[in-house]
């Protein structure tokens, strides 16, 4: 089974951020804009349950080509300090038809929200740097365990900020009722 384990925490300078991951010499540091799509059924039985089918778009900045596509399974948060949850990814051929595939086994989108998103691949780790509309940014290390992920963390002198357990999905939800804007979409 594939594990997703990372830590979350904010970003109050993302261009310390840029030159603090170009200082390492880490592999990547191209940004996309990622559009993501959130689906479930009428009940909103993935959601309710903790998991998540999200269909991701991937797309160059400027122009909006399309980059890649993928598909992602998330299940329920297992406890602990770090985010810990079965997920599963692959990448589409065919966004639309997915969609429409999707739609045609009773899944409806229920949420889409936008990102900005650099990424890097530092060791065993993946670090990003995320921009989300109304929220500001934020930096995410995903990694093959706990330590490894809270070591890269103090390496990037991130050690002793708050980690931040939500998921976007529930801080753009919240945000979006308090500020009673549309609760089903966070773009840029």
């Amino acid at each position: 089974m594939a594990e997703e384990i990372e830590a979350k925490v904010r970003a109050a300078s993302p261009e310390s951020v840029r030159r603090r991951m170009a200082g390492r010499g880490a592999a990547g540091g191209e940004t996309v804009l990622e559009v993501n799509r959130l689906f479930d059924d009428p009940r909103r039985s993935l959601r309710l349950a903790g998991a998540a089918l999200r269909l991701r778009e991937e797309r160059r900045p400027g122009d909006g080509a399309l980059l890649r596509a993928l598909v992602t399974y998330k299940g329920p948060r297992r406890p602990g300090p770090l985010k810990r949850r079965p997920e599963f990814e692959t990448a589409v051929a065919d966004a639309g038809a997915l969609r429409t595939i999707l739609e045609a086994l009773g899944l409806a989108e229920t949420f889409r929200y936008d990102k900005r998103r650099t990424a890097w691949h530092d060791g065993d780790c993946e670090v990003v740097l995320d921009e989300v509309p109304h929220l500001g940014w934020f930096v995410e290390v995903e990694g093959p365990s706990e330590a490894a992920v809270l070591a890269r963390l103090a390496d990037l002198g991130l050690g002793g900020e708050p980690l931040i357990s939500r998921t976007y999905i529930e801080l753009l939800s919240e945000h979006l009722a308090s500020a009673g804007l549309d609760p089903t979409r966070a773009v840029f």
